[in-house]
């Protein structure tokens, strides 16, 4: 912790002697522009030890460009989940805007479409989203630098499945400028893709973790229920020195990420077979079943 605040020291004394040198004012670029900005991730004391901001010595301040991928297409929904708490909550003073995402179809093929009934579970309010799909990875780009041009959108998130041969390091180049020369906020979603080459200030591989419980009012936790969204994050690419990874928990009611609680507080899970009850159902409308062996003996005469 105290190697990241020498850092992010020797960086700002870095900027202030640059910005001097060019004849600029020493405060500019060392913080948000319009204090639009920085992730609220803490815990309830205020600590911020797994603070999410971090990884950036600015934060997430506008004209930013950011990639999130997952390894393998299992992880598309974590990758997606994590792509729209992000957008949420690092984008507070442009909540009247909506944010733009554009969808890959061969992600949605795998993975499905977003849903408005879990949109709106997982923080969203009606008509907050805008879905795109375009059929062609050209058309993809061409909408996002559209997006970021016009400065409409409060964040756009550009979905691409691997690494394809029309999307590199030219094309990731364009879009960053044109992010940050709009005070636009670009999130790209790598579906199941390898490290490459981007423009991107932060790339974080996203893995699903295991979600703790749902507390309860008195503060107890309800022992077999499952809480809210928890993702691993590991760094891959980042201006300071990242933490080897970071585990978070998304708070659909605030808006907000924070440190995530270990599964294994509270009480643990009761144990229940996969299928409780009997495994074949008691018969009925059947004949009765053969009666007793016993001796046999002469009946009476009726007559």
């Amino acid at each position: 912790m105290g190697g990241n605040a020498l850092a992010q020291e020797k960086l700002f004394a870095l900027r202030k002697a640059i910005a001097k040198i060019e004849g600029k004012p020493a405060a500019e670029g060392l913080s948000p522009a319009g204090g639009d900005a920085v992730v609220p991730v803490s815990d309830a004391s205020g600590a911020s030890a797994n603070d999410l901001g971090r990884l950036l010595p600015e934060g997430f301040p506008v004209g930013a460009m950011i990639e999130v991928r997952g390894a393998a297409m299992r992880d598309a929904t974590s990758v997606s989940g994590f792509g729209l708490g992000l957008c949420l909550s690092c984008r507070p003073d442009r909540s009247g805007k909506r944010i733009l995402w554009i969808g890959e179809r061969s992600v949605a093929r795998e993975a499905g479409l977003p849903y408005a009934s879990g949109l709106v579970d997982y923080g969203f309010r009606p008509g907050e989203l805008l879905h795109a799909m375009p059929r062609k990875l050209e058309d993809a780009l061409w909408l996002a630098d559209a997006a970021l041009s016009r400065n409409a959108f409060s964040a756009v998130m550009l979905e691409v499945q691997g690494n394809p041969r029309g999307f590199g390091l030219t094309e990731s180049r364009r879009l960053s400028l044109k992010a940050k020369a709009g005070g636009g906020f670009l999130l790209l979603l790598r579906q199941s893709g390898e490290e490459e080459a981007s423009s991107a200030s932060l790339r974080l591989r996203i893995e699903p973790a295991p979600a703790a419980a749902r507390f309860l009012a008195g503060g107890s936790m309800l022992g077999g229920s499952i809480g809210n969204p928890v993702f691993h994050l590991v760094p891959e690419k980042s201006r300071l020195a990242a933490p080897a990874g970071l585990t978070l928990e998304w708070n659909p009611h605030d808006r907000l990420f924070s440190p995530a609680a270990s599964p294994s507080s509270g009480r643990a899970r009761p144990f229940r077979p996969a299928h409780p009850g009997a495994l074949v159902s008691p018969a009925f409308d059947r004949q009765a079943g053969a009666t007793a062996l016993g001796d046999v003996v002469a009946f009476e005469r009726a007559s």
